[in-house]
């Protein structure tokens, strides 16, 4: 992989071993020219974010965040293996469950809170393995 210089805080870093994924993000959205009433789609959740705000992120897995592709993300000791799940929330007949709290139980034990999205959906939860998540409704963060 090659070394890529990309700005953090506004002062210059460079990247060692950049993903193409993320080389080629910030190579393409950093040099649009501004585009104010443009759009851009996030194709995790089908949601448009103003692309001014995408273009001016300072690393391209930044841009690949909210762009909604930084799963497929491998570098800056992002691990090859890691697994990265998330969930959506429905009723009995199938209506999203928004705004409802739920905890994520890992194996070891480790409860994670959260309050699903519009649509249903929690936030991802990363795992170095393929483990079982268990998903708890009504649970509210102490």
């Amino acid at each position: 992989m090659e070394q890529l210089k990309q700005e953090n805080s506004g002062a210059e870093w460079t990247v060692e071993e950049e993903c193409g994924v993320c080389r080629i993000t910030y190579s393409t959205y950093s040099k649009f020219p501004p585009m104010p009433s443009a759009q851009a789609l996030n194709v995790e959740t089908g949601e448009f974010v103003p692309f001014e705000r995408v273009r001016k992120l300072k690393t391209g897995y930044a841009m690949a965040e909210a762009l909604g592709y930084a799963w497929a993300c491998n570098c800056r000791e992002r691990s090859g293996n890691h697994f990265d799940q998330r969930f959506r929330l429905r009723d009995s007949d199938g209506r999203a469950l928004a705004d409802a709290f739920y905890s994520v139980r890992y194996p070891t034990g480790e409860l994670k809170h959260g309050v699903t999205d519009h649509a249903g959906r929690t936030a991802r939860y990363r795992t170095r393995s393929g483990q079982q998540l268990a998903v708890y409704l009504g649970h509210r963060e102490p």
